[in-house]
């Protein structure tokens, strides 16, 4: 959390610079795809429909060229389902003994939500004209915050094998070996600052002499993996065994396993509609109008 503040403060201070020279704001709506996207390797994950908003603001440096940058708030969030399979980790229970703890899912639904505030910084280029093409490129930062994960599981099945005596023991409430039946438990998990490589394309339409519409798509594609790997321990179980009981225990998110086969990377797309309010660029020694 420091991180984020002290993150926030300098992008405001370096946002308060480039406002105070900036020849177009404009504010900016996105929907589409956004979210984590990663393999799993007993399941399948998908993104989810997600959003962003924000202003912007622009630094021309020719008739074609500008610099685009400023601060936006979105949300994301994907799904993760689990194939009906026996996870096992290997646990000692209360006398002392070795045995094969094995967790049996069915129906096994995870769902991630996260928000970010995020920083593009990109190089703009249009034609000239009433009705204009422009293109998008550069990058983009990542600051989440917020991220929850929901979890449903139709059924969840604890039982304990010993292979010393080969038995398989379930029902058995004081020991912790019980069935579930749909089972709900969210989780929290602290998610890596992500950079992510961006681009936007599409056509511009001049409403007036100080008001541009902009409609195109654009694309987010991380660089590197929000998971933090310090929180992931070894044959995390889907839930840690308790000879107690599990009236209050919480399942372990997906995110907080080895089971992620690949980098679990910021994902986004699909479509954005800008309104950019400001003077057009005349050219050298001209300024703005």
């Amino acid at each position: 959390m420091k991180t984020i503040k002290n993150s926030l403060v300098l992008s405001f201070i370096f946002l308060g610079i480039i406002f105070c020279n900036a020849q177009q704001i404009s504010i900016l709506a996105n929907a589409g795809m956004q979210g984590l996207s990663y393999k799993i390797n007993d399941g399948n994950n998908k993104l989810k429909i997600g959003g962003r908003i924000g202003v912007g603001y622009t630094y021309f440096l020719n008739y074609h060229l500008a610099i685009i940058t400023g601060l936006e708030l979105g949300a994301y969030s994907n799904k993760t389902t689990l194939n009906d399979a026996v996870y096992t980790t290997d646990e000692i229970d209360t006398e002392g003994e070795l045995f094969e703890f094995r967790v049996k899912t069915k129906g096994y639904k995870e769902e991630n939500k996260f928000n970010a505030i995020s920083i593009p910084l990109m190089l703009q280029y249009r034609t000239m004209g009433d009705t204009q093409f422009y293109f998008n490129g550069g990058g983009r930062v990542f600051l989440p915050f917020g991220q929850k994960s929901n979890i449903n599981i139709n059924q969840l099945q604890l039982t304990g094998y010993y292979a010393d005596v080969n038995a398989e023991l379930s029902d058995i409430p004081n020991h912790g070996f019980e069935t579930f039946d749909n089972w709900k438990s969210t989780s929290k998990t602290k998610l890596n600052t992500a950079f992510a490589l961006s681009a936007e394309t599409g056509l511009s339409f001049e409403l007036n002499d100080n008001i541009r519409l902009y409609t195109g798509i654009y694309i987010d594609y991380g660089v590197n993996d929000m998971q933090k790997k310090e929180q992931i321990k070894t044959d995390v179980p889907l839930i840690n065994y308790n000879d107690n009981g599990y009236s209050d225990r919480q399942l372990n998110s997906i995110l907080k396993t080895n089971r992620i086969s690949e980098s679990a990377k910021l994902m986004a797309y699909g479509i954005q509609l800008k309104l950019e309010f400001g003077s057009r660029y005349r050219g050298k020694g001209c300024g703005c109008y």
